[in-house]
């Protein structure tokens, strides 16, 4: 198996990691609505929610248009990867925050955002790692 196709399982498994996390924060949606504290706002948790999911939506269908166009190029552009490898880590940062906002009234959310931020990170070392393992595998073939 050559280079190539071991990127693009990677990344298959990146985007798969990254359909997970949006199926997560669909199922907690529901769930924004039942906390009642006296400061909750649900609706604004919601569409930040919404927010979220369409950033990973967005970068996931990138992940799928950029392994579809590879395929006819051979080629992967790492660049575009690493950038998304950092987005993910980062957003998962972000929405920690909300993972421990929750944790006092409603405990299924906060568990499916943090395994949201799980995935996020699981991605993300997924593609970074991948990227500079394998050109380290690239390195000892050419010296070879």
């Amino acid at each position: 198996m050559d280079t190539f196709e071991i990127q693009r399982k990677v990344f298959t498994r990146a985007a798969v990691l990254l359909l997970l996390s949006v199926l997560l924060l669909i199922a907690i949606i529901p769930g924004i609505f039942l906390d009642t504290s006296p400061h909750s706002l649900p609706k604004q948790a919601a569409f930040g929610t919404l927010v979220v999911m369409l950033i990973h939506l967005l970068i996931f269908l990138g992940f799928l248009y950029g392994i579809r166009f590879t395929k006819r190029r051979r080629k992967i552009n790492k660049e575009i990867y690493i950038v998304s490898g950092v987005v993910l880590f980062l957003l998962g940062f972000v929405i920690m925050d909300g993972s421990f906002s929750f944790l006092d009234q409603v405990l299924y959310v906060s568990i499916g955002i943090f395994l949201c931020v799980v995935c996020d990170f699981g991605a993300a070392l997924v593609l970074v790692s991948a990227l500079f393992l394998l050109r380290k595998k690239k390195k000892h073939q050419v010296n070879e």
